[in-house]
């Protein structure tokens, strides 16, 4: 890297210095602080590299092509997706193993509820913003291992306090890795693919809720008598652990991944984005043997070459602007940092992300989608948690469950039934999912979104009429099928709404937004199921009813190109 000691002196103190950041540029030239970051990031690579094809970012993007790399890309960031869903649900089927282990109130029982959100809260947003800084993949890996390492050890805790607090920081790695690995796995995609991919990655949720069914079915009812070889005979701390090896399992697969080329692009590291689209067309095109451009410059770069005629695109900044690089100040690289000033600097880059995303045209949208983001949350993760409660009590007392809330304090323990009723209704998502794919690049985000919600609303509204178990299974089964769908839209739309540099911080910012309402929606739910379970179903069934109004609001962004 060009660097320059702005004042001159030989002190000791610029003898290095660290990658300066493009709001501390200061340029008398007639290009932007933006250019003049990469100027001086990049004009050593540039004179390095003077042969070869030179092209823009989208073009030796598309240049990769589409094939093995995406599908590879899919299994991973779908393991990880997968991880998320089961860190929510093993939750909500050990409630009746923690009412009955630790006599637990249902109060207590709701905590733990939401403690997980609390967490996800804030991983969400803190992980998010730091993504934009710091990279994708490393934050996707911290993520993932305190999610896997506090979820598991939260297995091996005695005490109910002790519990919660693990949950709580087992929620803060949950609450990073999905919006993260969602923005990650989106830079991957090509414009005309990107919708259905995203609906698949979504499908590995379902998956998740799949396999977190299926082993509460196969460990936690107490006929099965796995206590020989579950931790202090209790067979819901084993369900703990096996619920937490994919988070493990899938950050030490991300050890392997490249970082996305999207965002080191957007941090000026060319030749790094370079390198990585390299691996991803000798993945999809083992055949060819050479990628067809050796450099990547930014679009502005190329209008201005165009503009002059020049004949050799690989003309670099230092030879099209002479010495003007000189003007830009740089910083001197410190040899340590103090604690304090690594947390204050978190604090300042959440600040800019947040301002970056409530920023002009984008603050309309932004309240939109904080709007939709909260109303699925609210009733979509109630409703799911709550769900097999209200199986319970429908089968404990042969008939509605908001009917049995005179005799909901006769707790029962639940038997395989439940667990199996529980397994139906999340294997009613993958219709649901498989609809999304094949629709969603050819309706776009928005029409899914809107006659979801409604739908989502309905399927709520008929859990307060139903008369029996079989009902109640059927609806929701109805319910999980079109929240899925609202999810899967939400998880295209909301990366095409925003920039590279704030996609994941905008990604973190909503994911803490839907957190808040989810721990709002248990809360609710939690008061209220023992005793008359209609409040609950009626407020979730009229957030959805505002969500789908809010859906109408927000910009279609079907093919568009991420900013």
């Amino acid at each position: 890297m060009t660097t320059v000691n702005p004042s001159g002196n030989s002190d000791e103190s610029y003898s290095s210095y660290e990658e300066i950041d493009k709001s501390e540029l200061t340029f008398d030239g007639s290009i932007s602080n933006d250019e003049a970051y990469l100027l001086v990031n990049n004009d050593d690579d540039d004179d390095n590299n003077d042969n070869g094809a030179a092209a823009t970012y989208e073009e030796a993007f598309q240049a990769t092509g589409f094939g093995k790399w995406q599908f590879l890309l899919l299994l991973q960031c779908g393991w990880a997706n997968a991880s998320d869903a089961m860190e929510i649900m093993c939750i909500s089927l050990t409630i009746s193993s923690l009412r009955e282990s630790l006599k637990l109130s249902s109060q207590q029982l709701t905590w733990l509820v939401i403690v997980l959100f609390l967490g996800m809260m804030v991983g969400g947003y803190l992980w998010g913003t730091l993504a934009d800084s710091w990279g994708r993949r490393q934050i996707v890996i911290f993520s993932l291992a305190i999610n896997g390492i506090f979820g598991v050890g939260s297995a091996f805790a005695r005490s109910y306090h002790v519990i919660l607090v693990l949950r709580f920081f087992s929620g803060i790695g949950a609450g990073g890795s999905l919006p993260v690995c969602f923005s990650y796995f989106s830079e991957f995609q090509p414009k005309e693919k990107r919708g259905a991919m995203i609906s698949a990655l979504a499908t590995f949720w379902m998956a998740g809720n799949l396999l977190t069914a299926g082993l509460g079915y196969a460990i936690l009812p107490s006929e099965r008598n796995l206590h020989s070889i579950s931790p202090f005979g209790q067979p819901w701390r084993f369900f703990i652990i096996m619920c937490a090896v994919p988070s493990i399992s899938s950050s030490l697969f991300f050890i392997l991944m490249p970082e996305s080329p999207k965002f080191l692009m957007q941090k000026g590291r060319n030749v790094e984005a370079l390198n990585v689209l390299k691996r991803v067309f000798m993945m999809n095109h083992p055949n060819k043997a050479v990628f067809p451009y050796s450099k990547i410059v930014s679009e502005r770069h190329q209008s201005i070459f165009k503009a002059q005629k020049c004949e050799n695109p690989s003309l670099s900044y230092s030879q099209l602007y002479g010495d003007k690089r000189l003007h830009c100040i740089c910083r001197p690289k410190r040899l340590c940092y103090s604690v304090v000033g690594f947390f204050v600097s978190i604090l300042d880059s959440i600040k800019h992300q947040v301002m970056a995303v409530c920023a002009g045209a984008e603050r309309i949208t932004s309240v939109m989608m904080v709007v939709i983001y909260f109303c699925i949350a609210f009733s979509g993760y109630s409703v799911s948690m709550w769900l097999p409660t209200l199986m319970e009590k429908a089968e404990a007392f042969s008939g509605s469950p908001c009917a049995a809330h005179n005799m909901s304090h006769q707790h029962k323990n639940a038997t395989a039934q439940v667990y199996l009723d529980v397994l139906i209704d999340c294997a009613a998502q993958l219709p649901a999912n498989i609809f999304t794919i094949l629709v969603i690049d050819i309706t776009g985000g928005k029409i899914i979104l809107i006659i979801s919600f409604i739908a989502s609303g309905v399927s709520v509204l008929f859990m307060w009429l139903v008369k029996n178990k079989l009902q109640v299974v059927i609806m929701g089964a109805v319910f999980n099928a079109f929240s899925t769908m609202v999810w899967n839209a939400l998880d295209v739309v909301t990366p095409e709404m925003y920039e590279t540099s704030v996609r994941a911080s905008a990604s973190g910012f909503l994911t803490a937004i839907s957190r808040i309402a989810s721990v709002m929606g248990n809360v609710i739910f939690g008061l209220y199921v023992e005793e008359d379970c209609s409040v609950p179903i009626l407020n979730a069934s009229i957030v959805l009813f505002i969500g789908g109004v809010a859906s109408f609001f927000i910009p279609n962004t079907k093919h568009i190109t991420l900013k």
